[in-house]
């Protein structure tokens, strides 16, 4: 039973890692905690769910849902955060503008496509699964660790061997010199806010695929909150960090749910959660920040 645990608890994690990801990357460049992450990511479940009932084509479907939440990332990032960023505005502003932008994003998933919780199904291997001695390892189980490793080496050769990804990293550690040695400032910060909305969707539609739900507060529940327990976890700016505290995370839930109990899931792994900060309160793995003298 612990080996079978195990291999849920890595799909859960891997699900967390990749929602994780989206979020972190907003503040390892701009140290802005994305609060609209998880309605973004909903927003594009709901779309490749539409899609996906139109078209009946998943490839299609996904496509669809992942573009919808890069537009709105970049929408938001254009005409919410870049004027309070040009302006000198404080920290708060963009975190209440961030708020405010998950309410409306919700409150507008509620108009269109109502309160209820629909079945999410893209059949993905749904319920069917093989065995392997006397462990049972899900189709669907396994299209979501090859996605999600899949996605964190092309996000990681991204940042580390392209041109792009240097100049990600440049405006990462200071915005003024990185404008003095020719780098496009915004267009690299939109860039990681269409990324971050990529990375999230992907995440977002798989974890609903794992689950079979979706509803209107998804985002907000199994985005924001996982992502931004995740990233504290491993380390707030830290990429490695991120990844390694959301799969943490998701075998920390998996085992209390499986071993001490489902209906306390949250009080307990919330409380651990909470002694973890204050004995490591910058993480496993917090994001080193070179200052020169």
């Amino acid at each position: 039973m612990f080996f079978q645990v195990l291999i849920n608890a890595i799909s859960v994690g891997s699900v967390y890692a990749l929602i994780a990801l989206g979020y972190n990357f907003v503040y390892g460049i701009l140290e802005q905690l994305n609060f609209a992450h998880g309605d973004v990511y909903a927003v594009g479940c709901f779309v490749t769910y539409t899609v996906y009932l139109a078209a009946g084509n998943v490839f299609v479907a996904m496509i669809a849902g992942i573009a919808s939440a890069v537009l709105i990332n970049l929408i938001v990032e254009r005409f919410a955060y870049r004027p309070l960023r040009i302006k000198g505005a404080n920290r708060i502003a963009p975190t209440i503008s961030a708020v405010g932008i998950a309410y409306i994003m919700r409150n507008g998933i509620q108009l269109i496509w109502g309160p209820q919780t629909y079945r999410f199904d893209l059949n993905m291997g749904g319920d069917r699964s093989f065995q392997v001695g006397g462990l049972y390892i899900g189709i669907l189980q396994i299209w979501i660790l090859a996605i999600a490793i899949a996605v964190m080496v092309c996000v990681s050769i991204l940042l580390k061997k392209t041109k792009w990804g240097q100049a990600i990293i440049g405006v990462s550690q200071s915005l003024p010199t990185s404008e003095l040695m020719g780098i496009d400032v915004n267009r690299n910060i939109a860039l990681v806010y269409a990324l971050g909305g990529a990375v999230g969707a992907i995440g977002g539609i798989l974890f609903c695929s794992y689950y079979g739900f979706i509803y209107m507060g998804i985002g907000f529940a199994y985005g924001t909150m996982k992502a931004w327990m995740a990233t504290v976890l491993g380390g707030i700016g830290s990429t490695k960090g991120a990844i390694i505290g959301a799969m943490s995370l998701g075998i920390l839930e998996t085992f209390v749910s499986a071993f001490i109990s489902t209906a306390n899931k949250d009080i307990i792994v919330w409380g651990i959660f909470i002694l973890f900060i204050l004995v490591r309160p910058k993480g496993l793995f917090p994001a080193e920040i070179a200052e020169k003298v």
